[in-house]
């Protein structure tokens, strides 16, 4: 194998696509952090010099004016606040005066902050995804458009060794793209002298998965191209891989699944959870990740005050379906989108469930894939 991946690496840096591919990844990458994080109340504000007002229509509500003057009573970096609070607030118990000072004094913008790096960081796959769905096609489709994979078969290399050799340069060019993707954010953080709320423990997993993604989806398009030899055949799976990460089967099956459920709670909790709500907000609850509907349930002082079921006439073989489509899906946290906090679907197990399935797809589709080329005749 090592003489087949130093020839692929010669023949990847005598090659045009190599280098297209990195300086694409720098272009699209500065393009799409600049628009993301241009949309920030912090960087309009402090970056931009804009004003940007709030409730200004609404007269039972305060109006909340954010100015460059007055931005950095708003923002994490000045705050004083751990980032470990601003992660937790709504999910776990925290100190009423700093709950008060997120959601009240400062208007939530530590939490919006929390959301886009979050964001940022879970989607860094996005952009190498479609990059390497077309470079996957174009430099390993030479293999077989010029004769090469021939080469190396009357060389004595097995159609095995060949496979999992173009694999290992595929995750090699994915760690190193991926790096690029994640460098030019850090950049763009620089540049816009944004200092957002990083907390590891959430952060590290989060990365962690967008790296696994990329690899189901280049192992998928490889073994595609392994299978078919057919270039055309591994742009088309790349794509509608690349696409899923907007469209995934698991939002289709969440959405179902969601408007079969209905509050499991009698009204006396549900009094109960008003109570704590207007005299407490969310600072003294918290909220656990329910695998059997999909959603959260909320405790105080150690009971259920507020949780989801199913509608009794909800066929039982229909749901087990959508929670294998959700749970099965490699882009199932892209999906959730708003829908759960990021601290807890890294508590909760979920970040790690999904790097498992991710995990899982790519040792499939690199079994399949070897198992049905080694049975391919060869026609160049």
């Amino acid at each position: 194998m090592k003489k087949i991946i130093t020839g692929m690496i010669y023949n990847m840096f005598r090659s045009f696509e190599i280098w297209a591919l990195l300086i694409l990844v720098l272009l699209t990458s500065a393009l799409y952090d600049f628009s993301s994080l241009r949309d920030l109340d912090c960087v309009n504000a402090s970056v931009f010099g804009e004003t940007i007002t709030y409730n200004e229509d609404d007269p039972e509500i305060d109006t909340v004016i954010i100015t460059p003057e007055n931005i950095s009573q708003y923002t994490f970096k000045d705050s004083g606040i751990s980032a470990s609070d601003v992660y937790r607030v709504g999910v776990e118990p925290i100190s009423k005066d700093v709950y008060s000072k997120i959601s009240d004094d400062m208007f939530n913008e530590p939490r919006s902050e929390m959301w886009s790096v979050f964001e940022s960081i879970r989607d860094l796959d996005i952009l190498p995804a479609v990059l390497m769905a077309i470079f996957i096609p174009v430099f390993f489709g030479r293999l077989f458009s010029n004769g090469t994979i021939k080469n190396y078969l009357s060389c004595g290399f097995s159609k095995a060794k060949i496979y999992l050799s173009s694999l290992v340069l595929t995750f090699v060019i994915d760690i190193a793209v991926f790096i690029i993707r994640f460098l030019m954010f850090l950049l763009m953080c620089c540049i816009l002298h944004w200092q957002p709320p990083v907390y590891l423990p959430v952060l590290i997993p989060a990365a962690i998965l967008s790296l696994l993604i990329l690899f189901t989806l280049t192992s998928v398009c490889l073994a595609s191209l392994f299978i078919s030899t057919k270039r055309t055949i591994a742009f088309i799976v790349g794509f509608v891989m690349a696409f899923s990460f907007y469209i995934s089967v698991s939002k289709v099956a969440m959405m179902l699944l969601w408007n079969y459920e209905e509050l499991a709670i009698n009204e006396v909790q549900t009094d109960e959870y008003k109570e704590i709500l207007k005299e407490h907000g969310r600072s003294l609850t918290y909220e656990k990740f329910n695998y059997a509907t999909v959603s959260s349930d909320y405790y105080y002082d150690g009971k259920v005050i507020l949780g989801f079921g199913f509608d009794e006439n909800f066929p039982e073989a229909f749901r087990y379906v959508m929670l294998a489509a959700i749970y099965a899906d490699p882009v199932m946290v892209k999906s959730m989108s708003f829908s759960f906090v990021p601290y807890l679907l890294a508590r909760d197990g979920v970040l790690y469930l999904s790097m498992g399935v991710n995990v899982f797809w790519t040792i499939l589709a690199t079994g399949i894939g070897v198992s049905v080329f080694r049975k391919r005749e060869i026609h160049c």
